[in-house]
């Protein structure tokens, strides 16, 4: 019960001081352009400039991708365990648990993708994780 009246007196207190985080950028006029006008390390000056999210966008999708991979991996050394067990109860039942870890596997890195995707369009009009566009502090 005190955690309860505790969460319920704090709670507020918290939220109150929640807005002041949300404060403006100012605008500050950098007049030296350390970027070429070449587009040979356009990456870089784009990572320099703060955008992480040119870099972080895809790196996101490809964790994705290999999770899924790994997760297929486990599910065909799973078949692989299963088919080689020969009828042994212990191997198919290892076999079975490795297989059934690696469908838990791939609908939590599918579901994760889903909801991040949904998260991103629902609140950030127009974003995805191709073009994440990220805060920057400037200095």
């Amino acid at each position: 019960m005190r955690k309860v009246i505790n969460t319920a007196l704090y709670s507020p207190l918290f939220l109150a001081l929640a807005p002041s985080v949300f404060a403006q950028k100012a605008e500050v006029n950098n007049p030296i352009d350390a970027c070429p006008d070449d587009k040979s390390f356009k990456v870089l000056c784009d990572l320099g400039a703060g955008n992480f999210g040119a870099i972080l966008g895809p790196l996101i999708t490809l964790i994705f991708v290999i999770a899924i991979l790994i997760s297929l991996g486990f599910l065909i050394f799973g078949g692989i365990r299963w088919i080689t067990s020969g009828g042994d109860k212990g191997g198919v039942e290892g076999a079975r648990n490795i297989i059934v870890a690696a469908l838990v596997g791939l609908v939590i890195v599918f579901l994760s993708y889903f909801v991040l995707n949904l998260i991103l369009q629902f609140f950030f009009e127009g974003v995805s994780l191709s073009n994440l566009p990220l805060p920057d502090l400037d200095l």
